[in-house]
């Protein structure tokens, strides 16, 4: 069994058009959280990993992601790569994109995710165990209003997954996926097997985490910590006070 994962993958490509005028100027990913972007607490969750490898998948505004990393001191010993990604794809699809690249488990963070974890180098080790295919990070959450807007998940006392649900209406679940997973390159097959969302008529990676847990091979790992999916200027400044509340 392997004892580490070194490879990385992060969704950067979109544009922060709910965020103010800062989504006017820099890609979502770098609009700060504090005094540094948000993708750069993605990346030091990962290097906590020790992940020394990180595809990112890029869109607007990519040479500035490319610049930032570039001059970033923290970041020296990891290696970037890009991949350029066309707008308006489905997360499964976009994932997709890396796979003529890896050829080995990696994890993947969504690039408008803020994760505060203590434990979050943990995450890759319990994916590498023999027959996970996919893990998910999940947190508690009380907030049917939020629930509604992300996506609810399911699972069993063994941390099974048994369904996720994107946007449900009326979630009945107290758990929420995170921008955040665990995937060997099997979820490649099943990406392929993913049929469009009849939601957004998109391949979504939770239409794809479904098919997975039907061969029972997909699991959550409970996130201890603070997680904030920013779309609006409000989760903005919720993720501005978890940081400084945490700091």
């Amino acid at each position: 069994m392997m004892k580490n994962v070194q490879v990385g993958v992060v969704l950067a490509g979109g544009k922060g058009t709910r965020l103010g005028w800062l989504g006017k100027f820099l890609p979502k990913s770098l609009v700060p959280i504090g005094q540094k972007p948000m993708l750069y607490y993605i990346i030091k969750n990962l290097k906590s990993m020790k992940i020394t490898k990180i595809y990112l998948l890029v869109n607007y505004k990519k040479n500035l992601i490319k610049r930032y990393l570039a001059e970033e001191p923290e970041f020296k010993e990891i290696d970037f790569y890009y991949i350029h990604s066309q707008p308006n794809l489905g997360l499964a699809q976009v994932i997709q994109k890396t796979e003529r690249f890896i050829k080995e488990p990696f994890v993947v963070f969504l690039g408008d995710d803020f994760t505060i974890c203590p434990k979050i180098s943990q995450f890759p080790k319990k994916g590498l165990q023999k027959g996970i295919v996919a893990q998910e990070a999940v947190i508690r959450e009380n907030d049917a209003k939020i629930l509604s807007q992300t996506c609810e998940v399911f699972f069993d006392k063994e941390g099974k997954i048994l369904k996720a649900s994107e946007k449900p209406q009326k979630p009945t679940s107290k758990y929420r996926g995170c921008g955040l997973y665990f995937f060997r390159p099997q979820v490649f097959d099943y990406i392929r097997k993913t049929p469009n969302s009849k939601k957004t008529g998109k391949r979504e990676i939770t239409d794809t985490i479904n098919l997975i847990a039907q061969d029972g091979k997909a699991f959550a790992w409970p996130l201890d910590g603070v997680n904030v999916n920013i779309n609006t200027q409000a989760d903005l400044v919720k993720a501005i006070k978890c940081l400084f509340a945490n700091g």
